[in-house]
């Protein structure tokens, strides 16, 4: 296992458009791209559904990720907020790593030894979203997808 293939850093937050405001100006951002989405979890305690409100954007080859736990099963992403519900600075949840296929993200997940705690799928991109808190101090997101799903992610060309 390894970080190579490291390329986003995953925040949370109460509100993402004022989230997205703190975050637009100054730090050399493309334009966010901002979308509700209800993902289909599998998890340790069986399928589950999470909606979300998500907005990406890049600088250069590395994406900066907001997300707002809407409803369902979002306690990994609530945790991490304030218990201000004001207060809409994002604060740190993850990072994630690309990998080329399924397989070889499986196998980096099984070396690690540490819980995953959801996969999901759809739209031609897999993720994984790994409990590495005892060891990095946050969570650790993989991901493979399709030529096409990285091109809707906006992958930099």
């Amino acid at each position: 296992m390894s970080l190579q293939g490291f390329y986003q850093t995953g925040y949370v937050t109460h509100d993402l458009e004022r989230a997205i405001d703190l975050v637009d100006h100054g730090f050399g951002l493309s334009d966010f791209s901002h979308f509700d989405v209800e993902l289909l979890l599998r998890t340790p305690a069986g399928e589950k559904t999470a909606c979300l409100r998500v907005g990406t954007a890049w600088a250069g080859s590395l994406q900066i990720e907001l997300i707002q736990p809407l409803s369902g099963y979002v306690g990994t992403y609530a945790a991490g907020l304030p218990a201000d519900t004001d207060d809409a600075t994002p604060r740190f949840h993850h990072v994630a790593v690309r990998r080329e296929c399924d397989d070889q993200m499986r196998r980096d997940i099984t070396s690690l030894g540490l819980p995953v705690v959801f996969e999901t799928d759809g739209a031609g991109i897999f993720s994984a979203l790994v409990d590495a808190r005892q060891r990095l101090g946050h969570y650790l997101e993989f991901v493979s997808a399709s030529s096409q799903g990285w091109e809707m992610l906006g992958w930099p060309k």
